[in-house]
């Protein structure tokens, strides 16, 4: 079921994500903010979807997409978030045998920083992109 998550009452259901960055900018010194174009993949373990071996990889369709749970991942300093869907959405879902899933969105994240701009022009800033669910 699409709005019951894996393990569902034996604890929590670990995700892992990683995030390759196509470009970073424009950084906004007036309201704090920046850009990030990226690759957004999240992965987890869903035991009810385990299939045999002998079928390798599954890509899955968008249709399919809507049947399956996934993680209620927010970006909590963000301005604003979308997903890009030109020339079609962005997404790609795979699944393996084990009922491991990845599931990959080309995202661009507007996001707060606080920047503290007392040494501009030769200040360094750190930027954090807070992630949760």
């Amino acid at each position: 079921q699409a709005h019951t998550r894996p393990n569902f009452g034996d604890g929590p259901t670990k995700v892992h994500l990683d995030i390759l960055i196509n470009s970073f900018g424009p950084i906004q010194d007036m309201d704090m903010s920046y850009t990030i174009n990226c690759y957004f993949r999240q992965g987890w373990r869903d035991e009810r979807l385990q299939f045999a071996e002998e079928v390798g990889v599954l890509t899955l369709s968008t249709k399919m997409l809507e049947r399956l749970w996934r993680p209620d991942t927010i970006f909590y300093n963000s301005q604003y978030s979308y997903l890009h869907r030109i020339p079609t959405s962005n997404r790609l879902w795979r699944l393996f045998p084990n009922g491991s899933i990845w599931y990959s969105s080309r995202i661009t994240v507007k996001a707060k920083c606080n920047m503290n701009l007392k040494n501009f022009p030769v200040d360094t800033q750190i930027c954090h992109l807070l992630i949760g669910s």
